[in-house]
């Protein structure tokens, strides 16, 4: 039976910010089933990053104006905003909200809708303020705690709470207990992102791809490719590792260490593919408070990862787990990633694990299963 959904998200594509193309081939995918869907959602805006307008796919999508800013005060004010303007929408639509955790705050629109008989599903792509705290961004403290109580009211009236994994689900049933928590992981396009040849000999190129924020150690990776020069290492994307990854390239004159700007949704198969291997970060303290985004489009492209995480985290347990890469449980240490790099310079090896990739894909993190999920809830 169709069903009225209302997604209120602060990126949607254009924007390249990673949840909104997640929620953008979700949305799409209740659309082609014949559910009634409307977006509410910031004008593009993220990082920056301008991008002609894109093909909403038979959406139904409000945009407006939200206010900039990198500063801590500017970012509050950008969600009070995107709260305000989200509730006043969201107000006059109908049907089941779904709604992320981030910006922190967001889900009191669908929270006080809920009063209203609204209901709404609340996904938990990172947990707030714990990821904060323990990346060292944020101290335990009066806005530590006000973090906290938002996010535990908001979890506390949602339909369902979704995380991307186990160990998430455990953190947020912490913060919660009483709370309907469910594990439904990120998914990807299996037939825009697909596998494709390599390409002619030559150097073995290392990609990073997405946000290089603050959850994601980069230093050793940098220092490690800079001083192997049959080897090149690509940033694509931008985040607050961006400038002083650049500056630790420029200092150390490393030539074969190359960046790119974010590339459109439409043009994400083949930026993915353009590469070897693929590299995945994730700092230990983030662990079981958030995934990388990016996992599920490299298995779906077939590129063998390079996962620089603890070797106790559910990153590198999955990558294991499932033979898709080579884990770096020490992420700054040069000479454990040089090691790395050097087994994965196999052909028959990074074949291997390239096809298993995208095996694993296939099996679990297509769009399709994940609509089947949501549509449980």
């Amino acid at each position: 039976m169709p069903k009225r959904l209302t997604f209120i998200v602060p990126y949607f594509p254009p924007d390249i910010a990673a949840d909104g193309q997640l929620f953008a081939l979700l949305a799409r995918e209740f659309v082609r089933r014949g559910h009634d869907v409307r977006v509410i959602t910031w004008k593009p805006r993220y990082q920056g990053y301008a991008a002609a307008q894109a093909d909403d796919g038979g959406l139904r999508v409000s945009r407006w104006w939200a206010p900039g800013g990198k500063s801590l005060i500017a970012r509050a004010f950008g969600a009070l905003w995107l709260y305000r303007t989200g509730f006043l929408r969201a107000l006059f639509s109908r049907g089941t909200i779904i709604v992320p955790s981030s910006p922190p705050g967001l889900a009191l629109a669908a929270w006080w809708l809920s009063w209203l008989g609204r209901r709404y599903i609340y996904v938990l792509h990172d947990i707030h303020p714990e990821l904060g705290i323990a990346l060292g961004r944020l101290r335990p403290g009066l806005i530590a705690s006000c973090l906290r109580w938002l996010n535990r009211r908001a979890m506390a009236r949602a339909r369902a709470v979704v995380t991307l994994t186990e160990g998430m689900k455990e953190r947020a049933l912490a913060l919660m207990p009483r709370a309907n928590v469910v594990v439904i992981p990120n998914w990807v396009d299996l037939d825009a992102i697909k596998p494709t040849p390599t390409g002619v000999a030559g150097p073995v190129v290392i990609q990073y791809s997405g946000n290089m924020g603050i959850l994601h150690p980069l230093e050793g990776l940098t220092r490690a490719v800079g001083t192997m020069p049959d080897c090149e290492l690509h940033f694509i994307g931008r985040g607050a590792k961006l400038e002083p990854t650049r500056a630790l390239v420029e200092r150390e004159k490393f030539a074969n260490v190359k960046f790119f700007d974010y590339r459109p949704l439409a043009e994400l198969g083949a930026s993915l593919a353009a590469c070897d291997i693929a590299a995945v970060a994730l700092e230990s303290g983030a662990d079981k408070l958030a995934m990388p985004s990016k996992l599920q489009g490299i298995l779906a492209s077939g590129r063998p990862l390079l996962c620089l995480a603890p070797s106790t985290s559910e990153l590198a347990q999955f990558i294991e787990r499932e033979r898709v890469g080579v884990v770096v449980s020490e992420p700054e240490n040069v000479e454990q990633i040089r090691a790395a790099i050097e087994k994965l310079r196999d052909n028959a090896l990074r074949d291997e694990l390239g096809k298993r990739a995208r095996e694993v894909a296939e099996a679990q993190f297509g769009v399709a299963k994940a609509a089947d999920a949501y549509e449980e809830l």
